[in-house]
């Protein structure tokens, strides 16, 4: 399984071309480190305080070391900052996160990588008894987890979620599908926070990454 901000850049990776796509790269900005976040409340080491603050409850390290090297950078705050300070904060350098996840997709048998060119393995290794790229498939699965009411997990949640903050919803729907799109996904995160806690945290992930993404 691939974590969210795996995910989320696959889907700014243009299936044709192999390069990332351009519109897409100032939300992504934010997006990137909300997701690193999201995996982090999923995971129960962050959740939310006082006034919108990040509250670091589980310290121990994971075996991803991106997600490590800012839990790191987490653990060595000397007070608790809103939500706001780390998304905009974390991994000042994007282009050297990008890479890194570049490299791990790589390294999983997602993706090769020919100079500038991003190229698609098929068939995914996630879906290796039939035809199609891991982008592909994971399309098709978070459209049918809206637009055909699926069964889905707290991660595909948290994905769209972020979609919409960013607004990136374009990346998966098509025009029309956009609006009711971000209704049902709204809705959805707004009962899963009522029944998991850490869902409390992914909706101020997602509303912090969505004000930053305005202000750009």
């Amino acid at each position: 399984m691939l974590t969210i901000y795996e995910e989320l850049q696959l889907l700014a990776i243009h299936g044709d071309k192999g390069i990332f796509i351009h519109s897409a790269d100032e939300a992504l900005k934010p997006g990137m480190n909300g997701a690193i976040l999201s995996e982090l409340a999923l995971a129960g080491k962050i959740c939310t305080g006082n006034n919108h603050r990040l509250k670091l409850e589980e310290r121990s390290l994971t075996d991803d070391p991106i997600i490590d090297a800012n839990l790191k950078a987490l653990k060595k705050s000397e007070k608790e900052r809103k939500f706001g300070y780390w998304i905009a904060g974390l991994n000042p350098k994007p282009e050297k996160l990008r890479r890194q996840v570049t490299a791990s997709l790589v390294a999983k048998g997602i993706l090769n990588q020919e100079d500038d060119r991003l190229l698609w393995v098929i068939p995914s290794p996630l879906q290796p008894a039939a035809k199609g790229s891991t982008k592909y498939w994971l399309i098709r699965r978070l459209r049918g987890i809206i637009l055909s009411q699926d069964d889905y997990q707290p991660h595909d949640l948290a994905l769209l979620s972020l979609l919409n903050a960013c607004g990136l919803l374009e990346l998966v729907f098509l025009r029309d599908e956009r609006k009711p799109a971000a209704q049902a996904i709204n809705e959805r995160l707004v009962f899963q926070a009522m029944n998991d806690p850490n869902f409390e945290t992914i909706q101020e992930i997602s509303a912090t990454v969505a004000s930053l993404v305005e202000e750009e």
